[in-house]
């Protein structure tokens, strides 16, 4: 099932990508040959590519592509190394856990308003925060269990 999460979340970030290029392309096209650029073709790449970044780092994890310092926990005796990497995995997940509470209040707070250049929800580009800190823990979840059941 995860496999098809990840193809889910690969497959939007392409699109993500691919709707940020036209819109680049467009107020390039506009603002250069037509003479006036596209008030939001400025502000909404922005926005989608916070939507790239947190979903790429979804993608990352699940690769285990992310930096890691793990030259001085390779030197660990086994058990410690094993405590170690189950404590520092243990923590990133509380931290997005907080993070997922945390930009729901947000968007609870603030999300109803519109972006200021087009009649759309600040909370539907700030929904990023959450749906990826939800597929962080579940990344980072999936590992720790593989980690956990492989040692």
């Amino acid at each position: 099932m995860l496999k098809y999460l990840d193809r889910l979340v690969e497959t939007v970030v392409g699109a993500l990508v691919a709707l940020t290029t036209i819109a680049v392309c467009l107020n390039v096209f506009f603002r250069y040959v037509l003479g006036s650029g596209l008030v939001w073709a400025d502000e909404v790449p922005g926005f989608l590519l916070v939507w790239i970044a947190f979903l790429g780092a979804y993608i990352a994890a699940r690769d285990q592509g992310h930096i890691a310092f793990d030259m001085l926990v390779e030197a660990f005796p086994p058990l410690l190394k094993r405590i170690v990497q189950v404590v520092g995995e243990t923590a990133v997940i509380g931290f997005f856990v907080l993070l997922g509470i945390k930009s729901w209040q947000m968007i609870e707070r603030v999300g109803g308003r519109s972006i200021e250049t087009l009649p759309i929800a600040q909370g539907v580009f700030m929904s990023v925060l959450p749906i990826a800190s939800t597929l962080m823990v579940i990344a980072l979840s999936v590992r720790l269990f593989q980690r956990w059941r492989n040692s």
